[in-house]
């Protein structure tokens, strides 16, 4: 019976011990992937942009692609856009980390006046390339691509059929792709019809395809792949309360080297975009660049620790407070001198107001004096008339006798 119990408490114990050991080695397994990943180099960058997009009509549909990336990534609970919310003014936006205000293409036919991160990749010699089928949307960025596949006529999947086998052949180091399925299907059947979720999900599928090529490559694990959208789509009586969530909040996953895997963040900014990718990928930020690196994103290296990064992430959302802080007290100060010289006009329409009406209690009175004095000379005429015919009357009885 002794024999019977040890026995069974030896083949526990080892049963622990080999469940614990293959724990451990699971973990260091891990632990030595995150560590390469983290020492990882960029060595190809892929923006695939899904225009006219929300996040909410983006968790509405059918995505595998943007939630298997997000499983080997970092997903964001939501992604900030910029105002206005629409092309190129976004997705300006979007490649040069610049608000519309600063990169100037705020109304139609202002001049770019922003470096993107593509024009930095042109001057350290790396390739990059553009897809898209909207040419007027990619136009003002169209300067930082020496290879551009952008044809107006074809449809998603002809225009990713045409870009894969260029791609193929010059191998980039940066592309963009440019998707708008579903903005222009979004804007002809509303963003709440089954043909604009369709879209959704077919621009998903048409970007499954860039990373299934890219695992045919054996270069997947090389590239920096950022799956988000420019602006969203506004539904139709939507309240002013509500605009900014309907179109400036849009879905964002990061994922590739340096980048932390299967974890959840809170909400980042669309120009935060480009600076991380110029830091990832050792460049300098663009010109005219107001976006921050997402550090709470990045994996901890044997130079820098995940608390310093939190640190650096702390200290940017800090001083991005107290720029909100100077704007809004900026803002306050212009409503306060808005409400004055509302104010003041408002006094000087009263006085104008008080003023024209005495005078028109003037006119009328002058009116009624001058009917008066009409009716008054009428009466003067009709008198001397009345007079003139009693003393014709009178003369001609007199003298005429008659």
């Amino acid at each position: 019976m002794i024999r019977t119990r040890t026995s069974r408490a030896v083949k526990i114990f080892v049963f622990f011990l080999v469940l614990f050991m293959l724990n451990s080695s699971a973990l260091w397994a891990q632990e030595q992937a995150l560590q390469e990943r983290a020492q990882k180099p960029v060595k190809h960058v892929m923006i695939l942009v899904m225009s006219g997009v929300s996040r909410d009509s983006h968790l509405k549909t059918y995505t595998p692609t943007f939630h298997d990336l997000s499983r080997i990534g970092v997903k964001f609970d939501e992604a900030i856009g910029v105002y206005p919310p629409n092309n190129p003014s976004a997705l300006v936006s979007l490649a040069t980390g610049a608000t519309p205000h600063r990169h100037g293409l705020v109304k139609p036919l202002q001049k770019l006046t922003a470096e993107s991160i593509f024009h930095v990749m042109l001057s350290h010699g790396r390739k990059t390339m553009i897809v898209a089928t909207d040419d007027s949307a990619v136009e003002p960025l169209s300067s930082g691509f020496n290879e551009k596949v952008i044809n107006n006529k074809k449809n998603d999947v002809e225009i990713t059929d045409q870009a894969l086998e260029a791609w193929k052949k010059s191998k980039p180091f940066a592309t963009m792709v440019l998707y708008t399925s579903p903005a222009l299907t979004g804007k002809q059947e509303g963003v709440d019809s089954p043909e604009y979720l369709k879209a959704i999900t077919d621009t998903d599928h048409q970007i499954g395809r860039w990373l299934n090529m890219f695992q045919e490559e054996g270069i997947f694990e090389d590239t920096l792949w950022i799956i988000t959208s420019d602006h969203a789509l506004l539904r139709p009586g939507t309240s002013i309360d509500k605009k900014v969530e309907a179109e400036m909040i849009l879905p964002l996953v990061m994922a590739g080297p340096k980048v932390k895997m299967n974890v959840t963040l809170p909400p980042v900014r669309t120009i935060d975009i480009a600076h991380t990718i110029t830091h990832l990928s050792g460049l300098t930020e663009p010109a005219q660049s107001e976006g921050d690196v997402i550090w709470n994103a990045l994996l901890p290296t044997q130079d820098i620790t995940e608390e310093a990064y939190y640190e650096l992430r702390v200290r940017d959302l800090s001083l991005q407070v107290l720029d909100l802080s100077k704007s809004a007290y900026q803002l306050a100060e212009d409503k306060l001198t808005i409400d004055d010289r509302v104010e003041s006009l408002q006094k000087q329409k009263q006085e104008i107001e008080i003023f024209t009406a005495e005078k028109e209690d003037v006119i009328e009175s002058l009116e009624k004096k001058v009917l008066y004095q009409r009716y008054l000379i009428g009466g003067i005429v009709l008198l001397a008339c009345i007079g003139f015919f009693i003393e014709y009357l009178v003369l001609r009885k007199k003298f005429l006798m008659f």
